[in-house]
């Protein structure tokens, strides 16, 4: 029975000195007085950042804590106050040192203490049931790259950055030339059409500001009135990108942005925590995070000319702070490659294409998406 299984314990690292980087992030808050006013309304009179100490030398369990630190910040962005201070572009930087600081940890061999069975750990029976849930008949070991059990992984990030097997989420219809592949695993969250350049993408619904999302790039002429699909990737699925067609890379640009910035439309909702994930008002700001979260834009230029120039984009959230590419301006790849991969969490991508390219959608809001499967069709 699950009850009588050990619950994973956090390693003990009580006696060690408040880390740099925490220790900064507080320092920073309370030398700026906008920011420690803010600070003070999220958390009630307390001017620090309720971070413990033992923060970055922690991996994250399978199941969530009411105390954990990004819960902690998930209630501040819910609040105007934290509206206000998560834009702030040098306390993002601080937030940046921090996730720095935790991913390396999580490459380290005592990240692994969560990869077990145990009451918490990501091969307990609940864990497993999610993980495979869209791999019906297969089990973990058959599905991705891993060492025999227990752990599996040499440490956090492995496990988390896993690769699928070969023949394991092949290539829908590789001959067809009109079809284009899900970049991700996902959850189809959005699909826009006629996108403007610039649109109020902070009030209530589902507006995208091209302007806003593309980082002022040069090529956002290009997509102005083209079309937006968005989906989502949960905390415990598959994180590696793939290219949706044949085609070459044509720039590749890391922004900078928030972490903690939840749509101002949907500030003061209920937080819903003990409901699906759905529910929650940071799920419904995903569109807002393509236009403020730290992300990185990705432009491909398609071999078919029906299809041109497109960008796939990679966003974070919360804790994501890293989006990693493994191909290289230049580049020439076939669809179904792989582009790169996210680190350490839940995060969300976006794919923009041109208002030439005429297509037909495949998926629409909510389904599952495979990656790899066939997420649209080109119409001659």
């Amino acid at each position: 029975m699950l009850e009588e299984v050990a619950v994973v314990q956090p390693t003990d690292y009580a006696s060690l000195p408040e880390l740099k980087e925490i220790k900064e992030l507080k320092e920073f808050i309370q030398s700026d007085t906008h920011l420690y006013m803010m600070f003070n309304q999220m958390f009630v009179g307390n001017d620090d950042l309720p971070l413990a100490p033992n923060w970055l030398q922690e991996s994250p369990t399978y199941l969530e804590i009411d105390n954990s630190p990004t819960l902690i910040l998930t209630h501040a962005m819910n609040s105007h106050a934290g509206f206000s201070a998560f834009l702030n572009k040098e306390l993002n930087a601080y937030f940046r040192r921090l996730f720095d600081r935790w991913g390396v940890y999580l490459t380290t061999p005592a990240s692994a203490n969560v990869l077990t069975a145990e009451k918490g750990g990501w091969f307990s029976p609940p864990a497993l049931k999610v993980m495979m849930e869209h791999f019906a008949g297969l089990t973990f070991d058959e599905v991705f790259v891993c060492d025999p059990a227990p752990t599996r992984y040499a440490c956090w990030d492995d496990f988390f950055t896993r690769k699928l097997r070969p023949g394991v989420r092949t290539v829908d219809e590789p001959e067809n030339p009109d079809i284009i592949s899900a970049a991700c695993e996902s959850q189809c969250y959005n699909i826009a059409t006629n996108v403007k350049e610039r649109d109020a993408f902070w009030l209530k619904g589902q507006s995208y500001s091209l302007r806003d999302m593309l980082a002022h790039d040069e090529y956002v002429p290009r997509f102005v009135d083209g079309t937006v699909c968005q989906n989502y990737l949960r905390v415990t699925g598959y994180h590696r990108w793939h290219a949706p067609t044949d085609g070459v890379v044509k720039k590749i640009v890391p922004v900078a942005g928030t972490y903690f910035c939840q749509s101002p439309a949907m500030l003061d909702s209920p937080l819903s925590m003990g409901e699906p994930f759905d529910t929650r008002p940071i799920f419904q700001s995903l569109p807002f995070f393509a236009m403020v979260n730290a992300r990185m834009l990705m432009f491909i230029e398609a071999d078919d000319p029906r299809i041109g120039l497109y960008c796939f984009i990679a966003i974070g959230m919360q804790e994501i702070s890293t989006a990693e590419p493994t191909v290289k301006v230049g580049q020439k790849v076939k669809r179904g490659e792989e582009l790169g991969t996210f680190h350490f969490g839940g995060s969300t991508d976006v794919l923009v294409l041109r208002p030439e390219t005429k297509i037909e959608f495949l998926v629409k809001p909510g389904d599952a998406v495979r990656v790899r499967g066939a997420l649209a069709r080109v119409i001659s």
